[in-house]
């Protein structure tokens, strides 16, 4: 008795053994093509120097049996084409007809964004101290983010901001209306200064319209730093 009890215990461990790795080589099936899928959208990848970009493939369902590829797997994408937010792509293998398996896959571009690090009323004076860089999902922003601290350095916020919260070009004025400003003129190496009135907001390197305190004429000049506009003739 106790010898038959022993022999159906070795055959059971024996084809659990048998099993497993079976059941393993069809799991690594799966995600031979799923790294094939990733590592073809990567070399397709275009992204700015600033973007960090991540990929998620889609797993494929380990109940779908999947057939050895016994020649080269080759790659193409399906449909959009633009590789920003998503892709499809389409796996083949050359030496067996009919054997083809569709990847979604998801994009992820994060961005530098200047956000607060604290709660900041109106009119504030935004600095490196109250400010910081985060990365973002650029699907998920609204235009007007702003990915440079030195761009909102100086700059007085026009509204009430909660920590953590986006800075953008419409919450700031680096030269605000109203503001006494100093006006600068170039003609060859000389250089004049003056002071004189913002008679709107602007932001960095946009044209804005001042007021000369001692001529009283109205001029238009480019936003060069906090309080300070430039003149070109």
């Amino acid at each position: 008795m106790l010898k038959y009890i022993f022999s159906l215990l070795l055959l059971f461990c024996f084809s659990l053994v048998s099993y497993l790795p079976l059941a393993h080589a069809t799991a690594d099936k799966h995600q031979v093509i799923e790294e094939f899928a990733e590592s073809f959208v990567k070399a397709q990848l275009f992204s700015t120097e600033n973007e960090r970009v991540s990929i998620e493939v889609t797993k494929i369902d380990r109940r779908i049996a999947v057939t050895q590829c016994e020649g080269n797997m080759s790659a193409e994408l399906v449909g959009n084409k633009s590789l920003q937010r998503s892709a499809t792509v389409r796996i083949r293998c050359d030496n067996a007809k009919n054997w083809q398996l569709h990847i979604p896959i998801k994009i992820i571009r994060l961005v530098p964004v200047v956000v607060s690090n604290r709660p900041l009323s109106k009119g504030s004076l935004l600095t490196k101290n109250n400010t910081k860089i985060v990365y973002m999902n650029r699907v998920l922003l609204r235009s007007g983010y702003i990915s440079d601290l030195t761009f909102v350095n100086r700059a007085r916020l026009k509204r009430q901001l909660s920590r953590e919260q986006m800075v953008s070009t419409r919450d700031i004025c680096l030269v605000c209306k109203g503001e006494s400003v100093t006006i600068t003129s170039s003609v060859g190496n000389l250089t004049v200064k003056t002071g004189g009135v913002a008679l709107s907001n602007g932001i960095l390197g946009e044209k804005i319209n001042v007021r000369n305190s001692k001529s009283k004429r109205i001029v238009s000049g480019i936003v060069q730093a906090a309080g300070v506009i430039q003149i070109n003739y």
